[in-house]
Parts: C-alpha cells; sequence; structure tokens
C-alpha cells in the first residue's frame, strides 16, 4: 500500500512538475527562424529607386463589405457587396441602385458573392460570370445568421451550394437576364480566358488542407471550365473520367487574386500563405505548387510546418515572410502612369504587417523592387482594376470591429498623377 500511494505521489509530482515547466515556457516567436530563400530575389525585395507619385481621391463610400471591382468598356465600373449586390460607379463617383436579375444568393456573416467577372470578349456578348452561395434546397436566401446554418448543421440538412454562373448585362447597365448556373464549385476567384475557358482558384486551409494534394477533390486547386460549364479537352485531367477533370493545377492554399499576363497569355496568381509564405505564381497546367507539404509559412503559435522545397512541387516566384495577407491582383498597362506600365499590383489586409497596396517591379518573372503604397490610409484592399482612363481603382473592404476599434466603410478609391 505504501509503494503504491509512493509511485501515486511520484506521478503526480512529476505531472505537476511537468505542467509548470510548460506554464513557464516562452512562446515561440514566429517570426523568429526565417525561412531561407530558394534563390536570390525570391523574397524581400528592395525598395525602388525613385518612390511613386500620385494624388488620390474617394469616389465611392458607405459600401457594406464590398468583395470585388471590375471595370466596364464604357469606362463605369461594377462592385459588389457582402450580401450579393452589384451596382454601377461612374468614374466620377456615382453609384447606381443595386442591379435587378441577380441569382438567389445566401449571405452568411456579410460574405456571399466571392467574384464577377467580365467575360474575355464582353463587348461582343455582354457576358458575366459569378461565384456565390446559394441556398440549398428547400432554404431560403438572402442574409441568414451564422446560427442558423450552424442549427441546420446539427440537423444534417443541407443549408447551402457553390454555385458559378453566367449572365448577361443589359445594354442599358439596369441588370442581368439570361442567367445560367454552370458549375457546382466552391469558387474563390474567376479570371475569364480570351480562348473562352474559366479559371476558378479553390482554398483548402484549416479542415480542407489536406484535399489540396488529392486529384479526386476541387479543394486547394485551379480549375479549368469551359463557360458553358464542360471540360476543355486539353485539361491535364480531362481523359482521365475516375478523377476531377476541372483540374488545371494543385496544391493551393488560398488564392485571392489573378490575371492573365498581357503578353504571354498565362495566369499569374497570389494566394495566402499560413503564418507567412504567402506567395507570386505563375499557375501552369498539371504543376503542383506544394501545399501543405512545401510552404515558406509557419503555423500560427510559430512551430515549423515542414519543408520549403520538393523535388516535383513549384517553387514560388516571390513570396512574403511575415504574411501581408494579399487580395486582389493586376498588372498596369495604361499610359497615365508611364513609369508602372508593366508592374504588378497588390492589395495587403494584414492585422500585423499593415494594410496597404503594394507595386512590385518586375524584369521578366523576376521581382526586383517592392513598393508600398496607401500606408497611411490603413484599409484592408480587397481589389483593384485599372480603368479604361489608365487611372487605378482601388477597393478598399468595410470593418466593423469593436475589439481592434477599427470602424470604416468600404470605398472606392481612384489614383491618378499628381
Amino acid at each position: 500500500m505504501i509503494n503504491k500511494l509512493a509511485v501515486t505521489i511520484f506521478f503526480i509530482t512529476v505531472a505537476v512538475s511537468n505542467l509548470t515547466l510548460a506554464a513557464a515556457a516562452p512562446a515561440v516567436d514566429p517570426l523568429a527562424n526565417p525561412p531561407a530563400p530558394a534563390f536570390a530575389g525570391q523574397t524581400a525585395a528592395p525598395a525602388p529607386a525613385a518612390p511613386s507619385i500620385f494624388k488620390e481621391e474617394v469616389i465611392a463610400t458607405n459600401l457594406n463589405l464590398p468583395r470585388s471591382l471590375l471595370v466596364l468598356p464604357d469606362g463605369n465600373l461594377l462592385v459588389t457587396e457582402g450580401s450579393g449586390t452589384v451596382r454601377i460607379l461612374t468614374p466620377e463617383g456615382t453609384l447606381s441602385e443595386p442591379l435587378s436579375g441577380m441569382p438567389d444568393i445566401l449571405s452568411v456573416a456579410g460574405r456571399s458573392m466571392n467574384d464577377v467577372v467580365l467575360d474575355a470578349n464582353f463587348t461582343e456578348n455582354r457576358r458575366v460570370f459569378f461565384t456565390y452561395l446559394a441556398p440549398a434546397p428547400g432554404q431560403k436566401g438572402g442574409v441568414r445568421t451564422a446560427e442558423e446554418r450552424a442549427a441546420a448543421a446539427e440537423k444534417n440538412i443541407p443549408f447551402q451550394i457553390d454555385q458559378v454562373a453566367q449572365a448577361l448585362l443589359k445594354v442599358d447597365n439596369s441588370g442581368f437576364e439570361d442567367l445560367k448556373v454552370i458549375a457546382a464549385i466552391p469558387g474563390r476567384r474567376l479570371i475569364a480566358a480570351p480562348d473562352d475557358n474559366l479559371y476558378i482558384s479553390t482554398m483548402a486551409s484549416n479542415e480542407t488542407s489536406s484535399l489540396a494534394q488529392n486529384i479526386n477533390s476541387v479543394y486547394g486547386k485551379f480549375l479549368r471550365i469551359k463557360s458553358d460549364g464542360s471540360i476543355p479537352q486539353d485539361n491535364p485531367y480531362a481523359a482521365q473520367s475516375f478523377l476531377r477533370q476541372e483540374i488545371f493545377s494543385m496544391g493551393h492554399r488560398d488564392p485571392d487574386g489573378a490575371f492573365i499576363h498581357p503578353k504571354t497569355g498565362e495566369l499569374w496568381a497570389i494566394e495566402h500563405g499560413p503564418m507567412g509564405g504567402d506567395e507570386l505564381n505563375i499557375i501552369r497546367a498539371g504543376k503542383n505548387y506544394g501545399w501543405p507539404v512545401i510552404t515558406y509559412g509557419k503555423e500560427y503559435d510559430g512551430t515549423e510546418l515542414g519543408y520549403t522545397s520538393l523535388t516535383g512541387m513549384q517553387q514560388p516566384l516571390y513570396y512574403w515572410f511575415p504574411s501581408v495577407a494579399p487580395s486582389g491582383l493586376m498588372m498596369y498597362t495604361g499610359s497615365l502612369f508611364a513609369d508602372w506600365q508593366g508592374d504588378i499590383f497588390l492589395g495587403t489586409m494584414s492585422p500585423t504587417q499593415g494594410k496597404f497596396l503594394v507595386r512590385l517591379e518586375l524584369e521578366g518573372e523576376k521581382v526586383v523592387a517592392e513598393e508600398h503604397l496607401l500606408i497611411a490610409n490603413d484599409r484592408r484592399i480587397r481589389s483593384l482594376v485599372q480603368g479604361t482612363d489608365g487611372a487605378l481603382y482601388v477597393l478598399t473592404d468595410s470593418e466593423d470591429n469593436n475589439q481592434a476599434n477599427r470602424h470604416f466603410p468600404g470605398e472606392v478609391i481612384k489614383l491618378t498623377p499628381p
């Protein structure tokens, strides 16, 4: 009895000691031991030789959780809001009422419409593509609460479905017509290519991260479909009916911005890493971009995730450590800012590293300079486009965060030469 008591006391003492040591152990610094780049210039490019000079003008405000911004050939802009509304914005700042003819959209926590893009041949066909949340059969659309979604999940009742649709924008820009759902895909960003193909990015973070390497899953991929939802015959897995034939590339965490390079025709994209490891990539058919096997990011507690490189997996052209939380991506091709021609722009949304506009100078496929603009604004940037007038239009998110004491309306900022 004494021996058993002694053993029990011993293990209790060890357990208490271990708990004490664990409590006293210093927290892991997530920014310590930054990863080493695979090649020179892959991260932390220097500032440009001369800073950019421009003037800024807020042309629209009081937008509610805006998500995407695009420019129409007539010079007007389309801007989406969190509830799923789409409005016309003139370059002078006149904002229309919500357009009619939208699909039945489900909005939970203010997010529903992920992206809207014009067909590459919009001037001829007036076609627009959407990726959004729709209510499941038997459920109602509109604004719903997270509690309603949780209650449906507890009862194993379908609550929402992911959809990609197309519609035609009326000639007078008053609304949409001839709506057609073309795919049931959890799209993040859309990119319409001139060859009638539609690229769709999907995320694979948190509980879906393992699916990024699964070729039977659409998560963590760039997908490519035709405008009618069919599979392009030159897709990497188009001939393999037992795989997801929509897959164009795999191993992505959360691509939140992309564009078609105007000269090469290739797809460029940015994606969110975990704690660090945000990436700029050229997306090529059949390639594996590594997530979650390789990454330049870490777990949010600062522990290492794994490798930064492996044979057969693509290296990013450029990465950020710490994370800047990139969103929106474009290449400037206008003449209004001669010094910006061929430069890449993206927004950031990081709560720790700042919220600003990034300009990247390129030499071929190499980033040679990085400049941060609109730093003083300290606003989450969601999207950005080049207007027909050559101005740069920047969409900032609305915020209503009591904990961080951040309360801002969503806005569109117009950048022009001074």
